[in-house]
């Protein structure tokens, strides 16, 4: 299988406890990788780093994760199959291991496999070549409504994810090519894509527009976003249904006592 590198801040002890205590099936596997804290970076030194332009407007935060997964993406790099990435946050369905094992023999070569995304965002398909791209959306309840009605027309809805029973059944995704997702929770790179990323540094605006279900907004607030003109000629999928998701609390219902 390939290897797998879990993000973690190390003032975030509680985290890797938590992630531990959700994936006990991964701890044998797992290579904690120590995160960047953004807001101990200075950005004179990422621009003279050749991390970033004097142009890119990422935030604190987006400059630590920025230079977690780049230099993840060096490790990626110099591998033999390439990597897994993981977030401390997320949720992993345990038909992962299979298909992740399943990787290496796997005649199709991917150079990312987004085996989770945010959900509360629209996604870009390319179902074939030389056809539009198509939007999908979940149809979840986060944030504040008006926010997203003017962008997405998403946000109104009250589903949820019911982690119990989407954990307990099999799950094997199709892989889907993909134009945009946002988000990093969990995804594999091949040592080719890795680089051919890298070799793109440094990070500058490149006019990205999110598209949703009324309008195309400018949202390069993050590599995930980034990812978008990075891979653009690269082959992306998606896994579909997916296999990993943010342990967030907006996106998952509450056990019942």
């Amino acid at each position: 299988m390939l290897p797998i590198y879990l993000i973690n801040l190390q003032r975030h002890t509680e985290r890797l406890e938590q992630f531990k205590a959700n994936n006990p099936f991964l701890i044998k596997h797992l290579n904690v990788f120590t995160a960047y804290d953004g807001y101990r970076l200075a950005r004179r030194q990422l621009i003279m780093d050749g991390l970033i332009t004097d142009r890119n407007n990422y935030d604190a935060r987006s400059l630590g994760i920025l230079k977690s997964h780049s230099e993840l993406w060096k490790i990626a790099a110099k591998s033999e199959h390439g990597i897994t990435i993981m977030e401390d946050d997320v949720i992993v369905h345990p038909d992962f291991m299979k298909m992740n094992n399943e990787l290496i023999e796997n005649k199709q070569k991917y150079d990312i496999i987004a085996w989770g995304y945010n959900l509360d965002w629209p996604i870009r398909l390319q179902t074939a070549k030389g056809l539009p791209s198509s939007l999908i959306s979940y149809l979840v309840k986060v944030g504040q409504t008006d926010q997203f009605h003017g962008f997405n027309q998403i946000g109104s809805y009250g589903d949820k994810i019911d982690k119990e029973t989407y954990l307990s059944q099999t799950i094997t995704p199709s892989f889907i090519p993909t134009k945009m997702f946002a988000g990093l929770p969990c995804y594999s790179i091949t040592p080719q894509c890795a680089q051919a990323l890298l070799d793109q540094f440094p990070i500058d605006i490149y006019n990205i527009h999110f598209y949703g279900a009324v309008c195309a907004k400018n949202n390069e607030s993050g590599i995930d976003i980034t990812l978008e003109y990075l891979y653009r000629n690269m082959n992306v999928v998606i896994a579909s249904p997916f296999l990993a998701y943010s342990n967030n609390e907006k996106l998952t219902n509450t056990p019942k006592e």
